[in-house]
């Protein structure tokens, strides 16, 4: 009888056990869900605020996208066009263009311009650092440097785009050139065949007409 009994506490004390064990265990389970539900919440109210931003971005774009063309239009009437202008001048001319466009019903960005437009702030950061003044007329002119199709001429008195196309443009090999020089053909001819960029500095009314087919292209 006596053993029947401690076989019988053994197996209550094993009972137990176990029991304790599942209570600890949903003890855990029910601290780890609680856990993910209150950075549930916390997620929902972010989600909640980011819904919000996400609207605002997507209203934002869609108006990007309705007002391409006009922007676009304009942008590249700036590039054909502003040139040694002054930038009150270059203010005019975006406004004459914009009106224009509202006549037409083309849709364009109010105070639309091309640093806008076309400008990625990461790159005029890097202009910056490189040696570009940050004003709106520099800004456009390194747009109009970078854009265009054709050669840059620039008239720099004060030497500012020279500095900044050198810090651009020295890990590329820059190879800068003066006319007139006895080996100018040849420098500007390797340049062309191996691709480096070439700065002619000091440029006066008439450039080497050697080099026309280069310019005219």
């Amino acid at each position: 009888m006596v053993q029947a009994v401690k076989d019988k506490v053994a197996q209550l004390e094993a009972d137990c056990q176990k029991m304790q064990d599942e209570k600890e265990e949903l003890e855990f389970t029910m601290e780890q869900s609680s856990g993910r539900m209150r950075r549930a919440e916390k997620l929902v109210v972010l989600l909640a605020d980011e819904g919000v931003r996400w609207a605002e971005t997507v209203e934002l774009i869609q108006g990007q996208i309705e007002r391409l063309v006009g922007d676009v239009f304009i942008s590249c009437a700036c590039i054909s066009y502003f040139g040694a202008f002054t930038g009150a001048y270059r203010e005019e001319l975006v406004k004459v263009w914009s009106e224009g466009c509202m006549e037409r019903n083309i849709p364009t960005t109010e105070e639309c311009s091309v640093v806008k437009t076309m400008g990625d702030p990461v790159i005029l950061r890097n202009w910056g650092i490189a040696g570009l003044p940050s004003d709106q007329v520099s800004s456009e002119n390194g747009i109009l440097t970078m854009s265009a199709e054709r050669y840059a001429l620039c008239i720099d008195p004060q030497q500012q785009a020279n500095k900044w196309i050198k810090n651009m443009e020295k890990n590329n090999n820059l190879l800068v050139l003066k006319f007139g020089t006895t080996t100018f053909l040849r420098d500007i001819t390797g340049a062309v065949r191996n691709g480096k960029p070439v700065l002619v500095e000091d440029v006066e009314e008439n450039t080497d007409p050697a080099i026309d087919p280069i310019l005219l292209k």
